[in-house]
């Protein structure tokens, strides 16, 4: 489903406001789905001293994103670090890679 997405001067025209401010959505109103991954993602992190690395990842490869994604990752990697684990932007992608992956192929 293709959710339309208004302008805030459409919003104005349509309900005849006369000003509209912004409101932030806060991360805690993310999907379930959002929230599983970190906590699957918070359970697999294992640390020597360095910054955390996922428990059985063992292939490391070059993925390119764009500028977009990429920004997502990181606000996602810094609303989840927020629990005082490190959580970088490619494994907030790790975890979303797998379990989609998981999801489209079974485990």
């Amino acid at each position: 489903m293709v959710r339309r997405k208004f302008s805030p001067t459409e919003v104005r025209k349509i309900t005849g406001a006369s000003r509209s401010e912004r409101i932030p959505i806060p991360f805690y109103y993310a999907p379930p789905l959002v929230d599983e991954l970190r906590v699957w993602l918070e359970s697999r992190l294992s640390s020597s001293g360095g910054r955390p690395t996922v428990d059985g990842f063992e292939v490391v490869r070059k993925v390119r994103f764009t500028k977009e994604n990429w920004n997502r990752l990181e606000s996602i990697a810094r609303n989840w670090s927020r629990n005082g684990k490190s959580i970088s932007p490619a494994q907030v992608a790790t975890s979303i890679l797998d379990k989609a992956i998981a999801s489209l192929l079974g485990p």
